[in-house]
């Protein structure tokens, strides 16, 4: 980082290993990922994350959400939102444009080299996207995302990202959708965006209403079967147990599975790490009490899952992470 700080340290505090980063076409879960966010917010006391020539304080997005939840629509809640960032930056410019039949968020930076990987420009692009789509409670469908830069070599991975066409090489950075959705009433409840803001930017991970896969219906199942239980620590219901909430049969539902690239075991083993981490990183409990919170009797057979997880036993990791 051009702040002085490891950027591996980061990774692995957010449990990604840095060899990731160099690797084509690797994945991190939604998790590692607001983890890392997080962790660079904190680190920088910058929500730009280093990216502008001047930080911007944290609390600003708070501050946004809350005052574009009170607008009418979609169409309001922009409005404010590019008002809001043009107000207290001059490092990113933004601006809602309207015509007949089509909406263009676009957004310029003034300083794009200080970004040379686009990781920034993305990030703002994918973040006001899906918070408008988090706010309306609808998937608002891009028709066409303009990037500022060339058409990278893994342009495919731009599909995930802003789903629709794709124009490079251009002069602003821009997001078209049909303008219809600007009339879209917000509807999210004052508890609904406190727990948001408290989460940020866990739900901006993915696109609201977008992610249909069977694993993600699977982790939603195994949440609320843990919400509705008072043992103490992580539980999971039998494969049988999920397969009958589906109405599927066992096989079916390990067949679907593999289809997405996928299994039971390897969702429960990412939703044991993506838990462990953050009660290590942000909570900072106890290895042993970590341990049971994620569902292992015994620290011997916590600790060696774990490091399948990140190469490191838990107190190496801890250790790395907080070497005082």
């Amino acid at each position: 980082m051009r702040q002085g700080h490891n950027p591996d340290l980061l990774l692995m505090k957010a449990g990604i290993n840095p060899r990731l980063i160099s690797t084509p076409l690797s994945r991190v879960s939604d998790n590692q990922m607001t983890l890392l966010v997080q962790l660079i917010w904190e680190t920088l006391a910058d929500e730009f994350m280093g990216f502008t020539p001047t930080p911007c304080k944290q609390g600003a997005f708070t501050l946004m959400a809350q005052s574009v939840s009170q607008c009418k629509n979609l169409r309001e809640a922009l409005q404010l939102g590019t008002h809001f960032y043009n107000y207290i930056t001059d490092d990113i410019t933004k601006e809602l444009i309207e015509s007949e039949t089509q909406a263009h968020l676009s957004v310029v930076f003034t300083t794009p080299e200080l970004d040379p990987e686009h990781f920034y420009q993305d990030f703002w692009l994918i973040t006001w996207h899906r918070f408008a789509s988090w706010l309306t409670g609808r998937k608002i469908p891009l028709i066409e995302t303009a990037l500022t830069y060339s058409k990278p070599t893994n342009s495919s991975e731009l599909h995930y990202l802003f789903p629709g066409s794709h124009r490079f090489n251009s002069h602003k950075n821009q997001l078209t959708f049909n303008a219809e959705y600007l009339n879209l009433p917000l509807v999210r409840s004052k508890s609904e965006l406190t727990t948001f803001l408290m989460h940020s930017p866990a739900d901006l991970m993915t696109i609201p209403g977008d992610d249909n896969s069977l694993s993600h219906t699977i982790i939603q199942l195994i949440k609320n079967f843990n919400h509705n239980i008072t043992t103490p620590g992580l539980t999971f219901p039998t494969i049988t147990e999920i397969a009958q909430q589906l109405h599927l049969t066992p096989i079916t539902l390990h067949r679907k599975l593999k289809t997405e690239g996928s299994n039971y075991q390897q969702i429960k083993e990412n939703i044991r790490r993506d838990i462990a981490l953050t009660k290590l990183v942000k909570e900072r409990l106890k290895v042993k009490e970590v341990a049971a919170i994620v569902g292992f009797s015994e620290s011997s057979s916590f600790t060696r899952a774990f490091k399948l997880w990140t190469g490191l036993t838990p107190r190496e990791y801890c250790r790395f992470i907080d070497p005082a």
